[in-house]
Parts: structure tokens; sequence; C-alpha cells
């Protein structure tokens, strides 16, 4: 499984082993809010990871920035993603086969609407008001690099089946690479805050 903080390092359009649809559009409904403040993620992406510690599960991801599949180590940099400089907000829902069974049937990944899928203890988190300091690459426009560790706020999930996401609508055509996602999602964290939030629109995707 990705550790925390090399979960939070994320994709850009048009890679050779990522397809990045999103466009930046900030609505007032695609955000997370925490103790009642709102934090924007106008942008997500899709992860399906069939093999994670002989476990097949999928991830979804939300933030206010790009993500990059760091697979080939830009730059010299380490961790499985680079962020754009500038992202803030981030939540991340591993979605596994043993907490969600259905999802490897019939035929994995088997995606449904109207499920409350539960997200994982060990990966599931929220961060905001974080840093991306260290620029590793550049490309198409976007600075990537990796966040600084001793900023942002941490929200771990609670012990126990509290964070759920469901997905309400869903699309993916495997040929353009181009699919469109509705979700509402619930989390409440090891201090016992609930946090909320929502997101639709366009879906990148990530290729593991």
């Amino acid at each position: 499984m990705k550790t925390v903080y090399t979960t939070i390092l994320i994709i850009i359009a048009l890679h050779l082993t990522s397809c990045d649809q999103n466009d930046d559009i900030v609505t007032p409904i695609n955000k997370f809010t925490s103790a009642g403040l709102d934090f924007e993620t106008p942008n997500c992406y899709i992860e399906f990871d069939e093999f994670t510690d002989n476990e097949a599960s999928f991830n979804l991801f939300f933030l206010n920035g790009r993500m990059l599949d760091n697979d080939a180590n830009f730059g010299g940099s380490s961790g499985d993603y680079l962020y754009s400089t500038g992202t803030s907000n981030f939540v991340f829902y591993n979605i596994t086969a043993l907490d969600n069974p259905s999802i490897e049937t019939p035929q994995y990944p088997n995606i449904q609407t109207g499920i409350a899928y539960i997200g994982s203890d060990s990966d599931t988190i929220i961060i905001h008001d974080f840093v991306v300091d260290e620029v590793d690459y550049t490309t198409n426009g976007f600075d990537f690099g990796m966040p600084d560790e001793n900023t942002g706020v941490v929200h771990q999930p609670m012990l126990g089946n509290t964070k759920t996401i469901t997905i309400n609508s869903y699309s993916f055509d495997t040929t353009t690479q181009i699919g469109n996602i509705n979700v509402d999602y619930q989390f409440l964290d090891a201090g016992g805050n609930a946090i909320t939030g929502h997101y639709e629109g366009a879906l990148g995707v990530i290729q593991d």
C-alpha cells in the first residue's frame, strides 16, 4: 500500500502512462467540508490497482491541482505520484475488494452506481492546507513536486466503517480515455470530526 505522503502526489495531461481530462473548473459543489470550512477539489482521478498486496482495488482522488504518475521517477524524484505546485487540498479513497467484495464480481473492476463503498482504514486519507514546494519536473506548463511533510492538516480515518463514498453516476470510454463521475463521500476522522464531500465532472485516469 502507498504511504500517506507518497499517496499525496498526482497526474497530468496525456502522459504516456496516464490520461488527464480535468479542466480545473471550480464549482461550488466540488469540495469537501470540514469543521464548517470548505476546501475546493475541482479535479478527480481514478486508478485501477488489481494487484496491490495481492488484492484488487481502485482508488479515487480529489484535489485542487494536477497529479502525475511518477513510476518513471521524473527529475530524479521519488514517490508514486507528483503534484502540481499550488495544490493544497487532497482526498484519497482506497476501495479494496476486502472491504467491498462486489468490485471483483462478476469481473474486476465492477464499479456500480448507488453503492456506498467503504474506504480502507490503512490508506484512505484527507489533507488540506499543505504545500508542494519541491519542483522536480515540468510538463505542459505545470511544475510538479512533492508536498512538504511539515505542512498540512491530516485527517486519518477512525477505525471501522465510517468512511464511505457513493458513486451516483460513472462513465469511462477506454478508447478515448474520457470519463465523467458524480460522487458523494463522508469521512469520520480519528478525532471524530465529520467531513463530507461531493464531486461531479471530468475524470482523469492513472494507469498503474
